[in-house]
C-alpha cells in the first residue's frame, strides 16, 4: 500500500485554528428603583448618647489596647457555677467574673478608676468600683450602674446583672441607675466581632471592650490545642493614664480571668 504524504522538509506547520470568540454579554434590563427615605427622628437616647460620644472623642485623648486571653479555666468555672445559679434561679454568664476581675484590677491600679476636675485641676482616683454596663435595648443604648462591685461576690453580681439589665431593655431604668458610674464595661461578644476600640464614657478614665468569644488553636508547653480565646480591648483617657499602667491593668485583668481561682484570694 502506498505511504502518506509527508509535507516537504523546511515546509511550515499548519497554523492551529484561532479560537472561538466568547459569547456576547446578556442584555440586561434597564432597571431604576425607587429612592425611599425614612426620616428618623434624632433625639431622645440616640441624641443624647450622641452628644455624649462626641464630647468624649473631642475632649479624652483616646488610646487603646489590646489583649488576648485564654478562657477555657473561665469556662470550666462558670459551667461549675451553673448549678448554683439554677439553684437560686440566676442565671450566670461570663459578665459577672469580667466585673469581678476588673474590680479587682481596678484596686491595684487606681489610675484607670478616676475623673479629671478640670476646674481644680486635680485627679479625683476612687477608692470605690461602681460599673456602667453597656445595656443594647430596643430604644437604643444605656448604660446602667452596678454599685460596689469590689465588695460582691460572683453570684450577687450576676443576680444584679440580670435584674437592672432587665429593667433597662423594659424601658424602666431610673436616674439613679445612671449614677456615679466610675468605670465602665461594653458588651458585643454575644453578637459578634473579635476586636473593636470602645469609646470613653466620659467623664471616666477608661472603658473596656468585651468580644467574641472563640475556640481557637493555642499553644500550651509544646502542644497545638484547642482553647476557649476571648480579645479584650481598652480605650484610656492619656490625659490621666500612662501606657505602661494601661497595660499592666490589662495584664492582671487577664491573669485573673485565665485563672478564676485568684480571684478568691
Amino acid at each position: 500500500a502506498a505511504s502518506a504524504a509527508q509535507a516537504p522538509a523546511g515546509a511550515p506547520a499548519a497554523s492551529a485554528p484561532a479560537p472561538a470568540a466568547p459569547p456576547a454579554p446578556p442584555a440586561f434590563p434597564r432597571v431604576a428603583g425607587a429612592r425611599e427615605i425614612e426620616e428618623v427622628p434624632f433625639r431622645g437616647i440616640r441624641r443624647r448618647t450622641a452628644e455624649a460620644m462626641t464630647r468624649s472623642k473631642f475632649t479624652a485623648t483616646h488610646f487603646s489596647l489590646i489583649e488576648e486571653v485564654d478562657c477555657t479555666e473561665l469556662v470550666a468555672a462558670r459551667d461549675r457555677a451553673k448549678a448554683w445559679g439554677e439553684r437560686y434561679r440566676i442565671k450566670i454568664t461570663f459578665m459577672p467574673y469580667i466585673m469581678k476581675a476588673v474590680a479587682i484590677a481596678l484596686s491595684e491600679y487606681p489610675q484607670l478608676n478616676a475623673e479629671l476636675d478640670e476646674e481644680r485641676q486635680v485627679i479625683k482616683q476612687k477608692k470605690y468600683v461602681n460599673l456602667g454596663i453597656a445595656v443594647d435595648t430596643p430604644n437604643g443604648l444605656v448604660v446602667p450602674v452596678v454599685q460596689d462591685v469590689h465588695l460582691k461576690g460572683v453570684l450577687q453580681l450576676a443576680a444584679e446583672l440580670a435584674e437592672v439589665a432587665g429593667r433597662a431593655r423594659a424601658g424602666q431604668l431610673r436616674p439613679e441607675d445612671f449614677q456615679d458610674s466610675t468605670f465602665s464595661i461594653t458588651n458585643a461578644g454575644n453578637i459578634g466581632g473579635v476586636l473593636a476600640t470602645p469609646i470613653i464614657n466620659f467623664p471616666e478614665a477608661a472603658i473596656l471592650g468585651v468580644h467574641a468569644m472563640r475556640k481557637l488553636p493555642r499553644c500550651v508547653g509544646d502542644d497545638i490545642v484547642a482553647r476557649q480565646v476571648m480579645n479584650l480591648s481598652i480605650s484610656i483617657d492619656h490625659r490621666l493614664v500612662d501606657g505602661a499602667d494601661g497595660a499592666r491593668f490589662m495584664v492582671r485583668v487577664r491573669e485573673l480571668l485565665e485563672d478564676p481561682a485568684l480571684m478568691l484570694l
